[in-house]
C-alpha cells in the first residue's frame, strides 16, 4: 500500500504528543479522598470498566482520518482482452438461374434458399463447423443485371440476418442477368472508404485514423458474368490494389465427368472448368483469397467453415498496473468510529464531570 498524499501523515505527530501527555497524567488524581478502600470494595460496574472505550474510539477514528487524507492506495492489474474484427461483403447472386432446384444428393432447396440458409449460419453461428462472427462488420449487396447494396456494413448482425432471409430471386426480366463484376467493385469501392463512412457516420465519435485490418469479399453465383459496366478482371484489381481479399463460390450442379476412349476401353475423368469458373478462380488468386466450387447445403457450408477458419477475428490481451484509491474506506471507518462514540459519551458510557 502507499499514499497518494504522504505529507498528511505528519499529522499523527500531534494526536503522538497527546497521547504521551495523557500517559504521563494518568496518576494525577483530580479530587483527593481520606481513603478508597470503601469504594475498590464496592466493586466496578461494566459502564465504569468500559470508561475507556470512547476514549479509543475517537482516537481511532481521529487516525482513520489521517489516514483517509494521505489517500492510501493499492495496485491493481487490469486486463483486458481486445478483438479485432474484420469486414466482410457478402455479394450473393439473385438472377432468375439461382431459382432452380438443386437435385444434387437428395437436395430439392433452391440455389438461393440454400445460399441463404449458409449465409444465416455464416454470420451468427450453428454450434457446429460455423462460429458466427460476432466481432465482424457484415454486409449483404445482391446482383442480377445491377448490383444492389441490400444491408450495408453493420455490427448489427440482427438485422445481416434478417435482410439475408428476405433475400428474393429477381422477377423483372428486363433486369436479369448476372453482374459480379460491378458488385465485386461495388464491395471493393465501399470497402476504400470503409473508415472515412465510420467516422461521419459516428459524428466524429471514433478515431479519424481508423483503419480495419482486413477486409474481404465472399461472392456466391451460378454463373457467368454477362453484363454490367465492371469486367470481373477489372474489378479483382481494384480490390488487389485496395488490398481487399476476393473469395468466389460456384454453386450448381457438379459437372457431368468427361469420357476418354482408351484402348482399354472407356474411361471417365474429372470435367475440366469452364470459362465461368475459370475466371472466377483468377479473381481469387490475384487478390489472395480461394475459389471452390459447391453443389448442395453440405458442400457450401463447408466452403464457408473453411472461409470462417481462415479468416479469424484477432484477440489482443493488455495488462495495466493501475493505482486504487483506497481512503474511502478508511474515511467511512473513521466517521463509523466517531459516530459511535459521540452516542456512548451522550448514552450508556455518560460521564458527569
Amino acid at each position: 500500500m502507499s499514499f497518494a498524499s504522504a505529507w498528511a501523515l505528519l499529522l499523527l505527530i500531534p494526536i503522538v504528543g497527546i497521547l504521551f501527555l495523557q500517559w504521563k497524567r494518568r496518576g494525577v488524581n483530580a479530587l483527593e479522598f481520606s481513603s478508597m478502600r470503601s469504594v475498590f470494595a464496592s466493586g466496578k460496574s461494566w459502564r465504569q470498566r468500559l470508561t475507556w472505550l470512547p476514549s479509543v474510539l475517537g482516537l481511532l477514528g481521529v487516525v482513520s482520518t489521517v489516514l483517509a487524507l494521505a489517500r492510501p492506495q493499492v495496485e491493481v492489474i487490469e486486463r483486458s482482452a481486445e478483438r479485432e474484427g474484420i469486414a466482410i461483403e457478402m455479394l450473393v447472386d439473385i438472377s432468375s438461374s439461382m431459382d432452380m432446384r438443386m437435385d444434387f444428393a437428395g437436395d430439392e432447396s433452391t440455389r438461393l434458399e440454400v445460399a441463404k440458409k449458409v449465409l444465416e449460419s455464416f454470420v451468427q453461428g450453428d454450434d457446429e463447423e460455423l462460429t458466427g462472427r460476432p466481432d465482424d462488420l457484415i454486409g449483404i449487396i445482391t446482383f442480377a443485371r445491377y448490383a444492389d447494396t441490400v444491408c450495408p456494413l453493420t455490427l448489427g448482425h440482427d438485422a445481416v440476418v434478417y435482410f439475408a432471409q428476405n433475400l428474393e430471386i429477381n422477377d423483372r426480366p428486363n433486369e436479369d442477368g448476372t453482374a459480379y463484376g460491378d458488385a465485386s467493385a461495388l464491395a471493393a469501392a465501399r470497402m476504400k472508404t470503409l473508415e472515412e463512412s465510420l467516422w461521419r457516420s459516428a459524428g466524429g465519435g471514433v478515431d479519424e485514423n481508423l483503419e480495419i485490418k482486413s477486409k474481404i469479399v465472399v461472392l456466391l453465383t451460378d454463373g457467368e458474368n454477362n453484363c454490367g459496366r465492371h469486367l470481373p478482371m477489372e474489378a479483382a484489381a481494384m480490390a488487389k490494389k485496395w488490398g481487399i481479399r476476393v473469395y468466389t463460390i460456384s454453386l450448381g450442379d457438379p459437372p457431368p465427368p468427361a469420357k476418354i476412349e482408351t484402348k482399354e476401353g472407356v474411361i471417365e475423368v474429372a470435367a475440366e472448368r469452364g470459362a465461368a469458373e475459370q475466371t472466377l478462380e483468377k479473381m481469387a488468386e490475384i487478390t489472395g483469397g480461394i475459389f471452390r466450387t459447391a453443389h448442395d447445403y453440405d458442400s457450401l457450408k463447408a466452403v464457408y467453415a473453411e472461409i470462417d477458419r481462415l479468416e479469424r477475428s484477432e484477440m489482443r490481451s493488455t495488462a495495466k498496473k493501475l493505482q486504487a484509491d483506497i481512503f474511502g474506506y478508511f474515511a467511512a471507518g473513521a466517521l463509523a468510529l466517531l459516530a459511535i462514540e459521540s452516542l456512548l459519551r451522550s448514552t450508556w458510557l455518560r460521564r458527569i464531570p
